[in-house]
């Protein structure tokens, strides 16, 4: 199985932390217009506005996924797209609620548990300027990172899906 999710997170109605989303849909829009079945097989798109333990029942069953949420760092400027391995975030060293639980543990707890979860997460990280002011519209720096991060995580999910596919048909053709 080699199919991936693109999972856009955030909240449209904080300005810029709805980046995930709108770069989540714009991704879907681009793979309806694309007449290849081959481009678009395996791939799929949806979008949440949850964190943490909520994230596990979309995730599930998928052997890769690529996240594309808001990020909020120091030293970047708004609009930077900084694409992130699961593997480089550190899980939380403390849980006061399972609301506030981080999605590295959260993914750690649940292989843990047994529940398939995928195996490489890769995160699109679209650095914000404002998520606490109410608008359905991201700043311009941000608006304008929307198109190509849904690129790049188009891009990321076609090389998951076809390295992952490779594999194993060079596994399968030195098996038979």
């Amino acid at each position: 199985d080699n199919r991936v999710l693109i999972l856009g997170l955030g909240n449209t109605i904080l300005t810029d932390d709805g980046v995930g989303i709108y770069a989540a849909r714009r991704a879907r829009e681009i793979l309806q217009s694309t007449a290849s079945t081959a481009e678009t097989a395996g791939i799929d798109v949806t979008e949440a506005e949850l964190a943490g333990f909520s994230l596990l029942d979309l995730l599930d069953g998928y052997p890769h996924a690529v996240i594309v949420d808001a990020l909020h760092s120091t030293g970047r400027k708004p609009g930077e797209i900084v694409p992130i391995a699961l593997a480089n975030f550190t899980s939380a060293t403390h849980l006061s609620a399972g609301h506030e639980i981080d999605l590295p543990t959260a993914v750690e707890l649940a292989r843990q548990m047994g529940q398939e979860v995928p195996r490489e997460i890769t995160i699109i990280g679209v650095q914000i300027a404002d998520d606490r002011t109410l608008s359905e519209e991201c700043t311009p720096e941000v608006k304008a990172a929307i198109e190509p991060a849904a690129l790049l995580a188009l891009e990321k999910a076609r090389l998951m899906r076809d390295e992952d596919g490779a594999w194993m048909a060079r596994i399968l053709a030195q098996v038979t």
